[in-house]
């Protein structure tokens, strides 16, 4: 990675930063949470026009970690962003009629979402939103960094302490618009589950005092 590419990729994920900051300030009270989590699954590095007569790549799964933030406004809608890694593990196959042999290879993804969320029948949420990742590590795919999206739904138990475990089912699209284009891109779809742990509070505004309209606190 050249001194060029770096600072552009810094002042994206500066930019990016500074948006999400967004659900995190103000002076009025909110509610929040903030949790990390873990997981694993599937995933698929792919063109969708595919070249013929190019080698083709498989993917052999994947695992990630981070931690999220969320900002509640009120008992069903919020906005949550955080920061998350996902380590693929794939390998490339020539063209047919080509001589050679599968070679593994792998590569991380680092990706800061941006994401609404609705909460429904007390346990369960769906979420939905925008992430910018950076592809980490040398691999024999191209540079899928830039914008994606991801799509999920899961269940969320909160207990008395504040403390809550969280499951939630994901999908997630990275290279859907690629901050170094190819003429046939590849792009890098994962799905799989997270288990997360984390703790709800509350930031009290200028005024010390929560607000009349301040989330309600469900822990059973």
């Amino acid at each position: 990675m050249n001194i060029r590419t770096f600072r552009n990729e810094t002042f994206i994920l500066l930019f990016m930063l500074s948006l999400a900051s967004g659900i995190c300030s103000g002076q009025k009270t909110w509610w929040g949470e903030y949790s990390f989590f873990g997981g694993g699954g599937t995933n698929d590095i792919f063109r969708y026009n595919e070249l013929d007569g190019a080698g083709s790549v498989t993917g052999t799964g994947m695992w990630t970690a981070g931690f999220d933030m969320r900002r509640l406004f009120g008992d069903h809608f919020s906005m949550e962003t955080g920061l998350g890694y996902a380590h693929q593990y794939y390998y490339t196959s020539p063209a047919p009629g080509i001589e050679g042999e599968d070679r593994p290879g792998r590569f991380g993804m680092l990706a800061m979402p941006l994401k609404v969320r609705v909460d429904f029948l007390r346990w369960f949420f769906a979420d939905a939103g925008a992430l910018f990742a950076i592809q980490l590590g040398g691999s024999d795919v191209d540079n899928m960094t830039g914008l994606g999206a991801t799509l999920g739904a899961g269940f969320q138990y909160n207990f008395k302490s504040d403390i809550f475990i969280r499951v939630r089912v994901y999908g997630a699209q990275y290279g859907l618009l690629h901050l170094f284009p190819e003429d046939y891109p590849q792009t890098l779809s994962n799905s799989g589950v997270t288990v997360g742990v984390g703790y709800r509070f509350i930031h009290l505004g200028s005024c010390n005092c929560p607000d009349d309209n301040t989330p309600r606190s469900r822990f059973y």
